[in-house]
């Protein structure tokens, strides 16, 4: 079996390089065929593709890339017409069995080569296989992906010729301006150089003209065959999405993920799976006792440690509650004591002030009732002083005219006096009696 892969493999390797220089050569032939004897034969032709064996070998490269894009197109387009003849019979509601994959295989083996080697039919076939393989739909979703990773390989294998020779062609023309200039600059006479310069510069450039040549056709042709290999790239890359889609609607969901019916241990599993089932429950429920039993005594000995550490807790407050009181209690009395000492020594204070107040406004009520005596005597005076003044000045009118006017008002001034020395008043305060006014006043009365 390997022996034959191997072969299949060199086989697969042959045909891709074979098919592509067979006709690579028929097409460069046919080229320069036209180019020397045909419609071509013109000096452009001629110095572009003609004039350097480098040319010979770029031109010959570039057909040979052609034949193998070529070749390339019309396998994908033929890809394209095989995959719309592919398509699986319609899966039943329920699901298909996986007994069904094998007659699959069978209908896909009945379709043309081109169906069975496109790249839908491989990978249908191949995920068929590997469902009859494995005798269960498991793991197919990852198996798919895994096929498509395989394709998307394959695609880039299948341009390892055109970009070898992509890559290669401005190589050789670089090499081929290389060749020239060396060749150009070998053949320059120094004689001629120095005897006739132009002749000498004219072969000069005409050989680096043919070298630079080279290099300009190998870029060309270079250019042409990645824009081809870019278009048959999209279109195969829009080809392997189609075929996803295409698998994808035809094989996922479409067998029933519940063992293989040809498998003989299935049966002799599922009991074993019953019974670890049934065991398992067994187990379940034994340590589902175990466990309610643990949780008991658990439980138990939690609510007699609870209890336990609730007296000795109750205790321990108990005694702490009546340690603080009794603390709290002194702290107490002793703020207290020292409150009342304050308020008292306070009170004191109030009440010394309080008496000093009361002997002050008790001299003060007997100032005040001495005043009011003094007082009493002056308005008492007062009024004694003003009838002794009406009675003077009655007097002294009755006496104005009188002989012994100077004895009156002598004995009038002793008065005066006398009543001063009862108010308290010095004598020298007391108004004189102007005598002789009134002894004038007398005389003209």
């Amino acid at each position: 079996m390997a022996r034959k892969n191997e072969r299949n493999s060199l086989v697969v390797i042959l045909s891709s390089l074979g098919w592509p220089l067979l006709l690579g050569s028929a097409g460069s032939t046919l080229f320069y065929v036209l180019v020397f004897r045909g419609p071509l034969n013109v000096p452009a032709m001629h110095r572009y593709f003609a004039s350097h064996p480098v040319s010979f070998v770029a031109t010959v490269m570039f057909f040979v890339g052609l034949a193998a894009l070529c070749l390339k197109l019309l396998d994908v387009l033929g890809q394209y017409v095989a995959s719309n003849t592919i398509r699986l019979e319609e899966a039943p509601p329920a699901g298909q069995k996986v007994e069904d994959a094998q007659r699959l295989l069978d209908d896909l083996g009945g379709l043309s080569g081109a169906a069975r080697g496109s790249y839908l039919g491989r990978r249908l076939r191949d995920a068929l296989r590997f469902v009859t393989r494995k005798g269960s739909a498991d793991g197919l979703d990852d198996e798919l992906k895994y096929l498509a990773d395989m394709d998307a390989a394959r695609q880039h294998d299948s341009y390892s010729l055109i970009r070898i020779i992509i890559w290669a062609t401005p190589m050789l023309g670089f090499l081929g301006t290389v060749i020239g200039i060396t060749r150009a600059l070998g053949d320059l006479d120094p004689k001629q150089l120095a005897t006739d310069i132009q002749g000498a510069m004219d072969g000069l450039l005409a050989g680096l003209y043919i070298a630079f040549d080279t290099t300009a056709l190998a870029l060309s042709l270079s250019i042409v065959l990645m824009f081809i290999q870019f278009l048959i790239d999209r279109i195969e890359t829009q080809l392997l999405a189609m075929v996803d889609i295409r698998t994808g609607e035809q094989l996922v969901g479409r067998f029933q993920e519940i063992g293989a019916g040809n498998d003989p241990h299935l049966a002799s599993v599922e009991r074993m799976c019953n019974e670890i089932l049934k065991a398992t429950q067994r187990l379940v429920g034994r340590q589902a006792k175990l466990w309610q039993t643990t949780i008991d005594a658990a439980h138990e000995h939690w609510s007699i440690l609870s209890d336990a550490s609730g007296e000795q807790l109750q205790v321990a407050l108990t005694g702490a509650l009546e340690q603080a009181l009794v603390k709290h209690a002194t702290e107490v009395a002793k703020v207290e004591h020292a409150g009342s000492e304050q308020a008292r020594h306070r009170w004191e204070q109030l009440q010394t002030a309080i008496s000093n107040n009361a002997r002050l406004m008790q001299a003060q009520q007997q100032e005040m009732i001495k005043q009011g005596e003094v007082m009493a005597k002056a308005v008492e005076a007062t009024g004694d002083v003003i009838r002794l003044e009406k009675s003077l000045n009655e007097n002294l009118k009755a006496l104005s005219g009188s002989k012994n006017f100077e004895d009156t008002v002598m004995s009038l001034s002793a008065a005066i006096h006398l009543l001063s020395a009862r108010l308290g008043s010095p004598t020298g305060d007391v108004q004189q009696v102007d005598l002789k006014q009134s002894s004038a006043k007398g005389r003209a009365a």
